[in-house]
């Protein structure tokens, strides 16, 4: 009896290992660099693989759309964005849709945005809204190296669960990290972090005060001291904004996704010449 228990032993110890499954991981990365030809901003380089993919539609100026063929993001996901636009161009970039961030069983998914802007030029990052699942956990940075005379405009939009569908995001964690250097020196600096109990923590009023809705916006360029006021005037009661070295910040908090998109589209377009793009609105 026990020369069969101790015969069997190895295959029930490998057949448990078959137990436990191998989770499938996405990976994607998108690089893509502009340059300028008869005084117009064209493709100049574009890579792109796995999960992460772009997309440059006709149109007037100079687009990329950025695409997560994965469907979303989950614990253990990696997305790297790298972007290199040449002087004197004009580049906007942003996303199909909405990025969601699902359940993770541990660990983190993370989303690495990267962006070298070379003098005179001009980059607006202007993603849709990243929604957050109850159980997710992202962790993103923005860095950005820019010359002293180019022009950055961002956003990073943040919905804590759709209310239209009645989700309520209680448990998750986010990371949300900003670096822009400008000449070679840091100027913005910025960190979300929320962990563990995420709808109890933003119940606070130094938070969100409940709402389900938020965004980081920065705009860096010589002329922010006459952007402010209309900027001010586009917020409404969604926010707030200031400026100072040459920097604007605005944040903006709304009580769902909805009413985010619709205080952003007033914003970016002080802040911009014409709309958001296409995407935002198909």
């Amino acid at each position: 009896m026990d020369g069969g228990t101790k015969w069997w032993r190895p295959m029930l110890d490998a057949a448990s290992a078959f137990d436990a499954p191998l989770m499938q991981r996405a990976r994607g990365q998108v690089r893509v660099a502009a340059k300028l030809r008869a005084e117009k901003t064209v493709l100049d380089r574009l890579y792109q693989s796995g999960s992460g993919k772009a997309r440059v539609p006709r149109g007037e100026g100079f687009e990329v759309v950025l695409l997560n063929t994965a469907g979303g993001v989950t614990g253990g996901d990696r997305f790297e964005v790298n972007v290199d636009v040449a002087a004197d161009t004009t580049t906007t970039l942003t996303t199909q849709t909405a990025e969601r961030i699902y359940r993770s069983t541990g660990e983190n998914g993370e989303i690495a945005t990267s962006m070298n802007v070379a003098e005179n030029a001009r980059v607006d990052w202007l993603p849709q809204e990243t929604i957050l699942f109850d159980g997710g956990r992202l962790e993103r940075s923005l860095t950005v190296n820019m010359a002293e005379s180019a022009t950055l405009l961002a956003i990073e939009p943040l919905v804590f669960g759709r209310v239209a569908m009645g989700e309520t995001v209680l448990h998750g964690f986010v990371s949300d990290q900003w670096r822009i250097h400008r000449g070679g020196k840091l100027v913005y600096a910025d960190a979300l972090r929320v962990n563990g109990k995420i709808a109890e923590t933003l119940r606070s009023d130094a938070l969100l005060g409940g709402a389900k809705a938020c965004a980081s916006l920065l705009y860096c360029a010589p002329d922010v001291e006459d952007r402010i006021d209309k900027v001010r005037g586009a917020l409404l009661n969604d926010g707030g904004a200031s400026v100072w070295n040459g920097l604007l910040a605005a944040r903006l908090v709304t009580s769902d996704g909805a009413a985010l998109r619709a205080a952003l589209q007033r914003v970016v377009s002080v802040l911009r010449a014409g709309a958001m793009p296409r995407v935002w609105f198909t």
